[in-house]
């Protein structure tokens, strides 16, 4: 009987031992699992944030770009004004010299800036 019962101890023991055994190695897969799965969602996070930083950077340089488009338009046109300023005094000079007083010569501007304000 001391026998019998030393077999079942020693099953009930080995049983325990197995189960035991199973039961963390269970307990570190799950645990293994869970940190890949973390691991995983730390990357996608890190990749989101890398699209996200890359689409601003494409908004800022296609901004950037229709600036630079902007001020290329106010110079073509500050350059056409400079030449058309130009144009103004060398017409003023000649004006002048051939004998238009400066008074008449502001009247006509008078008049013709009154035509293009009522338009």
């Amino acid at each position: 009987m001391m026998i019998e019962k030393n077999g079942v101890n020693q099953m009930l023991e080995k049983h325990v031992e197995t189960r035991s055994d199973e039961y963390w190695k269970k307990i570190i897969e799950d645990f293994q699992k869970i940190h890949e799965n973390e691991e995983r969602m730390e990357r996608q996070l890190e990749l989101e944030e890398i699209q996200r930083l890359k689409e601003e950077i494409r908004k800022t340089q296609e901004e950037t770009r229709k600036i630079q488009e902007v001020n290329k338009h106010v110079e073509d046109v500050n350059r056409q004004i400079e030449q058309m300023n130009q144009v103004m005094k060398l017409g003023i000079k000649a004006m002048l010299a051939h004998g238009m007083s400066l008074w008449l010569f502001l009247s006509h501007c008078r008049r013709v800036k009154m035509k293009l304000w009522s338009c």
